[in-house]
């Protein structure tokens, strides 16, 4: 097997452990595996094609990374689409820093108790610990990157 070959499995290994995160499975709960592995990002492309897919109600996850890099830890990339009048999940907070951009379609964003228009193009940053959340409050299909992460 070559080291791409090891990178991409590597990968979506990882991509199934965020999806697992993402439906609030925590790694607290996964304490009892085997705790001396430990995941790590490498330099690499992920095709859409290769992407780990969550399916929620009204809304589906693509994870295309997840995983430590030398940097960061607990590092989650994807690309989110909800279907209108639904969200992932309701506004949350985490300890990672968290960037969002909206691709296409509209909704509502949730920040620090205050909601205000999403519309595509926008980008959301948040801080660790603040709360936050996305929904589609428009008519047709949300579909927004995400990008989070722990500096180490």
């Amino acid at each position: 097997m070559t080291s791409n070959q090891l990178n991409v499995k590597s990968n979506r290994l990882c991509a199934i452990i965020g999806a697992m995160i993402l439906s609030g499975f925590t790694m607290s709960s996964m304490s009892y595996a085997n705790e001396d592995v430990k995941t790590e990002i490498t330099s690499t492309i992920v095709s859409h094609a290769d992407t780990h897919i969550t399916q929620y109600d009204g809304s589906v996850f693509h994870t295309y990374f997840y995983g430590d890099t030398n940097e960061s830890n607990n590092v989650i990339t994807g690309v989110a689409i909800i279907e209108p009048n639904n969200e992932i999940h309701p506004a949350h907070q985490h300890e990672g820093e968290e960037f969002l951009m909206i691709l296409e379609g509209q909704g509502t964003w949730s920040l620090d108790g205050k909601e205000s228009p999403a519309k595509q193009g926008d980008m959301l940053y948040v801080a660790a610990g603040v709360m936050h959340g996305i929904f589609n409050s428009g008519t047709k299909p949300l579909k927004f990157v995400v990008i989070r992460y722990k500096n180490k």
